[in-house]
């Protein structure tokens, strides 16, 4: 829970001119529940984003539940779907996973029928991913599902709206392509 920011020591000029320490600030009593002071975040952009985004991850984790997916492996599971033939390397690139984490991810996208593994004709140390049917079939109904989590999130606001929440949160996420 949130009380408030600890007491701060401040530099203040005395009549003299001289600077001294003042007196901590007082920390304010602690709030009722639901009464907590916020306004200190309510500057900080990250602090939304970070709100959004639980909200955005818990809606989609109860979306995918009964699928037996979460968020990363379906991920995976639609570059494949979407980029038949693609290697675990480039999936990675696109993605932005560390290849240490997708060993697993495939094995269990494996073990549940939904993609097959072909050897690169041209390099047999690179292996081809290709979804099965089921493959298909499972993300077309994540991606349903998917749709009616995403219109219920963002009901609030309009096509327009949501449209400039995508460019706006994609300028963020890419960052400044001159770093």
């Amino acid at each position: 829970m949130l009380y408030s920011i600890n007491p701060v020591h401040v530099l203040v000029a005395d009549d003299t001119g001289e600077l001294a320490m003042a007196a901590p600030h007082k920390t304010a009593p602690k709030p009722e529940p639901g009464e907590e002071r916020l306004e200190f975040l309510a500057d900080l952009v990250g602090y939304h984003l970070r709100r959004a985004s639980i909200r955005d991850m818990q809606g989609m984790s109860a979306a995918l539940e009964s699928l037996s997916l979460r968020a990363v492996p379906l991920s995976v599971l639609l570059m494949i779907v979407e980029n038949p033939g693609i290697s675990a390397a480039d999936i990675c690139r696109a993605i932005g996973l560390k290849r240490a984490n997708i060993v697993s991810i495939l094995a269990e996208l494996e073990q549940r029928g939904l993609f097959l593994r072909e050897a690169d004709p041209n390099d047999n140390r690179v292996q081809k991913l290709f979804p099965t049917r089921t493959g298909k079939e499972l993300t077309a109904e994540a991606l349903e599902r998917l749709k009616d989590h995403e219109d219920h999130l963002l009901c609030a606001l309009s096509g327009s709206e949501r449209a400039e929440l995508r460019r706006l949160l994609m300028k963020v996420w890419q960052g400044d392509e001159g770093d």
